[in-house]
């Protein structure tokens, strides 16, 4: 299988899945800049974005959570995107986590633009979303469990490690209150689920553990 995807140096979900289920050494990664002269993703995909996953047959898989289902269907049970009856509540985490990290996202490339090129009603909605992430996940980690681990769990500690790197409301001050922005103020269950998780080998991987720094893949001897 081939993974085509920018190397960025934050977790990668699926490069977490892949790490789980044990299948990383049958990857072959493809890295790419998104936005450079070099880039080979429209070759790969009508959308243009990363990651891409193409099986062994040829089919391509244009969304990362969609690889990572597909990576996870590999591997014995019990599964990441689980098949009784906890499986709406699992996906409907890693749709929160994964919405988390747009928004996140979003606001990064605001923070890259001149002042007057920002739009202030966008990123007050990206903030609402942040904030409203984070008070939803907050609820749901009360129900969390040591013994449990899905993809729900996958893409919150992806959100909140992104969050922690990029800073974004740090950054862009969009409230006067935002210099001081600590996500763990008054969400103690989600706190101290995320230090305890944050430390599994498949969330402390990183792209740069596989050869891989920025948008380059080192060669070996």
């Amino acid at each position: 299988m081939k993974l085509l995807f920018s190397g960025n140096d934050y977790i990668h979900k699926v490069l977490v899945v892949a790490a789980e289920v044990g299948v990383l050494d049958q990857l072959e990664f493809v890295v790419n800049n998104p936005v450079g002269p070099d880039d080979i993703i429209w070759g790969y995909t009508p959308l243009g974005k990363h990651p891409v996953l193409v099986l062994d047959d040829g089919l391509t898989l244009y969304s990362g959570l969609l690889a990572c289902e597909y990576l996870d269907s590999l591997g014995p049970a019990p599964h990441l995107f689980p098949r009784d009856g906890t499986r709406w509540r699992a996906l409907t985490e890693m749709v929160l986590g994964d919405g988390l990290f747009d928004a996140v996202s979003a606001l990064s490339i605001d923070a890259l633009k001149a002042p007057q090129d920002r739009v202030r009603a966008g990123m007050l909605r990206n903030r609402r979303r942040i904030l409203g992430a984070l008070d939803e996940m907050e609820r749901a980690a009360a129900a969390f469990s040591d013994d449990v681990f899905h993809i729900g769990h996958i893409c919150f500690a992806g959100g909140l490690s992104f969050l922690d790197l990029r800073r974004p409301l740090q950054k862009l001050k969009i409230e006067t209150t935002d210099d001081r922005f600590d996500w763990r103020v008054d969400r103690p269950r989600l706190s101290a689920w995320y230090d305890k998780v944050i430390d599994r080998p498949s969330l402390r991987l990183r792209p740069a553990d596989l050869g891989i720094v920025g948008t380059k893949k080192l060669k070996t001897p």
